[in-house]
């Protein structure tokens, strides 16, 4: 009975199989259209900007021109806009960093306090920055 089961099995597996690859071979070739025209992309003798020419651009074009001092003065504008953006940014980052770094004090003076409980330096024989002496020259 076992030797049915896995030989039903196994002929399952293989119809699945079978049927998959005939489903996917199927929708392939559904996804061409079958009405698709090759287009000569290629064709240069045709020229896209050959259409009528209007009067207004055949003859005279016309320029526009630069005031020179209002873009100065828009120019100056956003700069002090910029430059007040700066200096708010630079306070509150100022305020962070010394915030962080006052944290980052406590939290080694902490652990100096916890490590100086425990040990000191003169039990370990260690040197410790206190033991620093400059070299005389």
């Amino acid at each position: 009975m076992a030797k049915k089961g896995r030989k039903l099995l196994s002929l399952m597996a293989l119809a699945a199989a079978a049927a998959g690859t005939y489903c996917y071979l199927k929708k392939k070739n559904e996804d061409i259209p079958a009405n698709m025209e090759d287009d000569d992309y290629d064709d240069f003798d045709v020229d896209v900007d050959d259409g009528p020419v209007s009067k207004s651009t055949s003859g005279k074009r016309s320029y526009v021109s630069l005031d020179f001092n209002t873009v100065e003065e828009k120019v100056k504008g956003a700069v002090s806009k910029v430059a007040d953006a700066a200096d708010k940014a630079k306070e509150v980052v100022g305020e962070k960093l010394n915030a962080a770094a006052g944290k980052v004090e406590e939290f080694f003076d902490d652990r100096k306090s916890a490590d100086e409980e425990s040990e000191t330096p003169a039990e370990s024989g260690e040197a410790s920055e206190d033991d620093y002496e400059e070299p005389k020259e």
